[in-house]
């Protein structure tokens, strides 16, 4: 099977399982296609797909010389690269060279979460160095993750070998994309066009100037020249289907919004501006304040005086943690008689249209079991935090969920509407009486983490699957994982709560909830797949 000769219909199936399954979860991130590709050049079957895989892993990352020099190498025995595509990996694979040491050092600083000293030693090392791509791929890297443009520009202003002038406009699209400058990104990933992802990402900004039907275009020839990505055919089918524009949509009955704290005055004054200043559709507000020892009860106090019946504030004398405030706001009386029932971190700013948004999820996907969002940083909204939430490979004793969405910064490739496992509890929205069946949030996942996702295993076992609504943006100040620096006795918590995860849903039972998942999301996609066909002819 080749790269260029692949539907979801048909031919999917005859895909071994695990390559089907790491295919339906996603095509992008340079980790996660590296190893489909290895997957797929393991078996004769499906070498043709794994060479165009390993091509889209290096296209993600079109600095990392080591890459570039297995795919050279590939391609000395196969031929298989466009001219192009081989004289830009010939010279990233030439101007690559790994240091003695410089490995080492790089875990060292990302251990010790000290990245600003990393910036500067690969910064004095890449003038001292110019010649060795291996040191701007790393700054490049590095300052990606923190959204440093500075640094960025700066690595991308010093001499290129000529060969890779297409990824440097790859790279300066990037930058000015992240800057909300999408003409000038436009006009960069037009001169970057042998590199695939620089098709979709000149979509993308097409689609945020106002140029949807252009948009749709360079989707088209993005997938026609990858049509394993999911990622291209799920955004290409919501433009065409109108899901990726804001509508008329409303939920479909009543609903209460329910917000815990503790001692976040300030980000809960901000998350409630955002709230109140967005469509509610009729919604009320429910904020239950665990025993918070700075100004909440005055930001509260507040808010009630301008809201009115609007705003409901429980005060607890002491803080009960995040599942057992969850349960306790489900049960209020100013909750208990409405049919949706969302949970909002107190840290995080919904968009204004986030109503229509979701409403337009259960419209789309009315058996979920509940509806989510894609989840940003605050700061910096070109990081990703939370997208999808699916198991990945489940051969251990504890569970293993995808992370695609921090394998690279928000060019859109998660702006989908699509079930998955699960979504993240920053923001997520429940039919009342759904939540009820499923049950309590387990109170043995205090004060917090994996509350919302263990609930959401429970859903899948019940048959009811979660929908993530990527159109939909949340903007959270609580850091990203790659960023946040926790103290003991939250990493310990961390860890030992996903022990209990493991604990309540063994092996067998992961597994299980596996093959369901695969089962729906290959119909979803395959659906898909049609209505863009159809569109076509």
């Amino acid at each position: 099977m080749r790269g260029n000769d692949f539907d979801w219909g048909t031919r999917a199936q005859g895909l071994p399982e695990s390559l089907r399954y790491g295919l339906l979860l996603g095509g992008v991130g340079k980790p996660h296609l590296t190893g489909l590709a290895q997957a797929a050049l393991g078996d004769a079957a499906t070498l043709g797909l794994g060479l165009d895989l390993l091509l889209a892993a290096w296209e993600a990352g079109p600095l990392d010389g080591g890459l570039a020099g297995a795919l050279a190498a590939m391609d000395q025995r196969a031929r298989f690269l466009p001219p192009r595509a081989r004289a830009m990996v010939e010279a990233a694979a030439a101007s690559w060279s790994e240091p003695p040491q410089a490995g080492a050092v790089l875990a060292d600083h990302a251990v010790r979460r000290e990245h600003a000293a990393l910036l500067d030693w690969l910064d004095v090392n890449m003038r001292a160095q110019p010649q060795n791509l291996y040191w701007r791929q790393h700054l490049l890297d590095t300052a990606y993750l923190l959204c440093d443009w500075v640094r960025a520009e700066s690595a991308l202003a010093d001499p290129w070998p000529e060969a890779l002038a297409a990824v440097r406009e790859a790279f300066r699209g990037d930058v000015l994309f992240q800057q909300g400058d999408f003409a000038g990104a436009e006009r960069r990933y037009a001169a970057a066009r042998p590199l695939r992802p620089a098709l979709f990402r000149r979509g993308q900004s097409l689609f945020r100037m106002g140029r949807p039907d252009e948009a749709a275009g360079q989707w088209r020839m993005a997938l026609a020249q990858a049509p394993w990505n999911v990622n291209l055919l799920l955004r290409l089918h919501d433009r065409l289907a109108g899901l990726d524009a804001p509508g008329g949509d409303v939920l479909p009955g009543s609903a209460a919004i329910c917000l815990y704290t503790s001692g976040k005055a300030s980000e809960l004054d901000a998350t409630l501006a955002a709230l109140f200043a967005s469509d509610l559709g009729g919604a009320v507000v429910v904020v239950l304040d665990n025993a918070s020892p700075d100004a909440t009860p005055q930001v509260l106090s507040a808010w009630k005086d301008r809201m009115g019946e609007a705003l409901t504030a429980i005060t607890l004398p002491v803080n009960i943690g995040a599942p057992a405030a969850r349960n306790w706001l489900m049960r209020h009386e100013a909750v208990a008689g409405r049919d949706f029932v969302a949970y909002l971190d107190d840290d995080a700013l919904v968009p204004p249209d986030w109503q229509a948004r979701l409403a337009q999820a259960v419209r789309a996907y009315p058996q979920a079991g509940v509806w989510g969002c894609k989840v940003v940083d605050l700061a910096a909204p070109g990081r990703i935090q939370h997208a999808e939430v699916n198991l990945y490979g489940d051969d251990g004793p504890e569970p293993t969920f995808a992370t695609l969405c921090s394998q690279d910064l928000d060019f859109g490739q998660f702006d989908a509407l699509r079930p998955c496992l699960s979504v993240t509890g920053c923001f997520h929205l429940f039919r009342a009486d759904m939540l009820r069946r499923c049950g309590d949030f387990d109170i043995r996942f205090s004060p917090t983490q994996y509350d919302d996702l263990d609930h959401d295993l429970r859903m899948a076992a019940l048959g009811l699957t979660a929908v993530c609504q990527g159109h939909c943006g949340v903007r959270h100040a609580r850091l990203s994982g790659a960023l946040l620096n926790q103290n003991a006795q939250a990493t310990g918590n961390s860890r030992g709560n996903l022990g209990k995860l493991a604990a309540k849903h063994p092996q067998q039972a992961r597994l299980a909830m596996r093959e369901a998942l695969e089962k729906t999301l290959l119909e979803d996609v395959a659906r898909k797949q049609a209505a863009v066909a159809a569109c076509r002819d």
